[in-house]
């Protein structure tokens, strides 16, 4: 593998047979299918589980008193590292016949990362699997961090992967021109043995952010430019990996991400085979494999992102188009409502250019039947996108409580909603249920999301919602 900096993008040439043959099946339907037959969950290869975590949420665990919310934490003093864990209990259906098992997570805190870490060393010493998730708080300083999800069959090529990321982020930040050393920014890596799928989170200990607002001013533009590395397969077409496999979706105000050595809890059981292994530590600090752990002495120095778009070209580019699709997303009523959104619904991978259709006429239609017609104007994948599927669930629970009076129009809701989830291979009619009744915890977005989807996934379709306004006799005269 040789990669190739030029100057119009960021290019690794791949001559590999096995990463050719990786990519083929990963998105094949014959790849697709086996993965699914894989996510069959078995014991650990370690043989029985040394110890299986009491249903229900525990107040004192992992050394630590546990709340069951992060409110109740933060009210309650929390340390300066906050942690969570998953916990799972059994819960009443709705209709009231019976029960299923469901996940929850309760809330704890460190008083500095080393008691973290010594906590992590104590159940690896003891070989007891923990699930304990870093949270970063909205005002709490964090590295940078990506956590890519694929194929198995992208396990064959891991190494490549993280150097092509590690090249990705220095040429974002024009390390080159910066002086950096060869060897920064050194990647940080926990790899999972997840056998249904390739796993692992990738850290840069040297790339700091004081807070959430500071990782939000490059973070839209980074995660933009990721089409820009393109990996040339022998005898085949060009593919962007780092767009295919990073996910966009880690980057909340109150962000939880799997810790060190953390497993994944599945139908009662701590899997060890989905613990998050670090592969290395910068500069042999155990430390550094938490995202939320940050040491001024190790950081390099990052330039203003309006200096880094002045440098690169190429990266202006990147932003200008991820700006524009923003914007023309929207109308001058109601703007995006986050930079959480810009990143991960209004990208250019959900847009269908060549579509006959030219104009969608919503004038005149129902809610409803504009949440229809819109549904049928989204881009197939966004079925098999989670924060897609996450939002528009939340659009579906505000259209079922708009017309909560009314079976009929309740029942085309659902049917609306289903005909376009089953675009998802997994596809489960029960999961949707409960997705969209959970939307009554939280605010949702209304169809004007929706109609922001159609717009951005269409980007020739003209869009009139509105029957034209002819001016009235009376106004005729006052002109």
């Amino acid at each position: 593998v040789f990669p190739i900096l030029e100057s119009l993008g960021l290019y690794a040439r791949a001559m590999s047979h096995h990463l050719a043959r990786a990519a083929k099946k990963a998105w094949s339907l014959e790849g697709a299918v086996a993965a699914r037959q894989t996510t069959q969950w078995s014991r650990s290869t370690r043989g029985p589980n040394l110890w299986l975590p009491r249903r229900g949420f525990q107040q004192r665990e992992y050394g630590l008193d546990w709340y069951p919310s992060k409110d109740a934490l933060l009210e309650a003093g929390a340390a300066p590292v906050l942690v969570a864990a998953s916990y799972e209990y059994e819960a009443v259906d709705r209709e009231g016949d019976g029960a299923s098992l469901k996940t929850a997570r309760k809330y704890a805190s460190f008083p500095s990362h080393w008691e973290y870490w010594d906590c992590i060393r104590e159940h690896e010493r003891h070989q007891r699997p923990q699930n304990l998730h870093e949270i970063f708080n909205e005002c709490q300083p964090r590295c940078l961090y990506f956590d890519l999800d694929g194929h198995p069959s992208y396990k064959s090529a891991h190494q490549d992967i993280v150097r092509w990321l590690q090249l990705f982020v220095r040429w974002c930040f024009s390390g080159d021109r910066l002086g950096w050393m060869d060897t920064d920014p050194q990647p940080v890596v926990l790899s999972s043995s997840e056998p249904s799928k390739y796993s692992c989170h990738v850290l840069f200990p040297q790339i700091q952010f004081a807070n959430y607002a500071q990782q939000c001013e490059y973070l839209p533009t980074i995660l933009a430019a990721l089409p820009s590395l393109v990996v040339d397969l022998e005898g085949e077409e060009s593919v962007p990996v780092l767009e295919r496999l990073v996910d966009r979706v880690p980057y909340t105000k109150f962000q939880l991400l799997r810790g060190p050595f953390a497993c994944k809890l599945k139908q009662g059981e701590l899997r060890y085979e989905t613990r998050l292994e670090p592969e290395d530590y910068f500069k042999r600090d155990q430390l550094t494999s938490f995202a939320g752990y940050v040491d001024a002495d190790y950081a390099l120095k990052l330039p203003a992102l309006s200096q880094l778009l002045e440098w690169n070209e190429a990266l202006r580019l990147c932003h200008e188009k991820q700006s524009h699709r923003v914007f023309s997303s929207g109308d001058s009523r109601d703007s995006i409502s986050s930079v959480y959104d810009q990143t991960t619904l209004f990208v250019e991978r959900f847009q269908m250019r060549h579509r006959g259709a030219t104009r969608l006429d919503l004038a005149g239609l129902t809610p409803l039947e504009q949440f229809e017609v819109c549904l049928q104007h989204l881009h197939p994948d966004r079925a098999t996108d989670w924060w897609s599927w996450f939002r528009i669930s939340g659009v579906t629970y505000s259209l079922l409580d708009k017309y909560r009076a009314d079976d009929a129009a309740r029942s085309r809701i659902w049917k609306a909603h289903m005909d376009w989830s089953t675009s998802y291979l997994w596809f489960d009619e029960a999961e949707n249920v409960d997705m969209v009744m959970k939307a009554s915890e939280r605010p949702v977005s209304g169809l004007s999301l929706l109609l922001k989807l159609a717009r951005h996934d269409n980007p020739s379709l003209q869009v009139r919602e509105s029957l034209w306004k002819f001016p009235s006799a009376r106004q005729k005269v006052s002109q």
